[in-house]
């Protein structure tokens, strides 16, 4: 209800869920342009526990505020479902 079915929360969550361990999210600035990338968060890592980072793709609901905010919409929002975007 509150998506108004812009966005499968099943499918998000399943990223969450079903993924051992925790994204890593980049947020890198150059002039105006603003990218995010994900990866897998390693603090230590046994062998027999390793996985292919590839495998390792979070939903990852991101909000930011620009400069240009009117008061009235300042909140945006950005699904970060890839290895990187914006």
């Amino acid at each position: 209800q509150i998506t108004n079915g812009t966005l499968d929360v099943k499918t998000l969550m399943k990223t969450w869920i079903l993924h051992k361990g925790f994204p890593l999210v980049t947020v890198v600035r150059q002039g105006k342009n603003i990218s995010v990338q994900q990866e897998k968060f390693l603090y230590h890592m046994e062998t027999e526990n390793w996985t292919s980072d590839a495998s390792y793709l979070w939903h990852i609901p991101l909000t930011y505020i620009t400069s240009s905010c009117n008061f009235t919409h300042c909140t945006n929002a950005y699904l970060l479902d890839q290895k990187s975007g914006m």
